[in-house]
C-alpha cells in the first residue's frame, strides 16, 4: 500500500441511517467493517464513525483496487468535492459482509448508504492516493 505523507491531516466521517428494522449492533459492525479504527456512536437514528488519519480508509483503499472500482470512486470524489472536503457512498448491505461496494446514488442501497466524508487541506493528494487516475 502506498503511504500518504505524514504531514497530511485527514479527518473522515462515516454515517448511515439506522432504520427501525435494523439491529444497531449489526449496523455498527457494518460501518466498522469498512471504516477501520474509528470511534463509532449511535445518535438520533444514525450510526456515525469519526476518525483522523488515513488508516480508517485502508480497507476502502485495498478493496477498490481488488474490485477495479477506482474509476467509480474517483468520479464520486471529484464530483462531490467542495473546497477541502469530498464524499462518496458505500452499500450498507455489502459493508455488513465486509465488502466495499461504491454506489453512485443512495437509492442503490435499499437500507440506506454509508456516506464517507473526507476533509483535508491537501485533498488532491488524498484523492490521488485513494483512487489514482487510470
Amino acid at each position: 500500500m502506498k503511504e500518504l505523507p505524514a504531514a497530511i491531516r485527514i479527518i473522515s466521517v462515516a454515517e448511515t441511517p439506522l432504520n427501525p428494522s435494523e439491529c444497531p449492533e449489526r449496523v455498527r459492525a457494518a460501518l466498522e467493517n469498512v471504516f477501520d479504527n474509528s470511534i463509532v456512536e449511535t445518535r438520533h437514528g444514525r450510526v456515525i464513525g469519526r476518525a483522523i488519519g488515513s488508516e480508517p480508509l485502508n480497507t476502502i483503499y485495498e478493496q477498490v483496487r481488488s474490485r477495479a472500482a477506482l474509476g467509480v470512486l474517483r468520479k464520486a470524489l471529484i464530483r462531490n468535492r467542495t473546497m477541502d472536503s469530498t464524499w462518496f457512498l458505500l452499500n450498507k448491505q455489502a459493508a455488513a459482509a465486509g465488502t466495499v461496494a461504491i454506489v453512485e446514488h443512495k437509492d442503490e442501497s435499499p437500507l440506506g448508504a454509508i456516506k464517507i466524508t473526507i476533509e483535508c487541506d491537501d485533498l488532491d493528494t488524498v484523492i490521488d492516493w485513494l483512487s489514482p487516475a487510470t
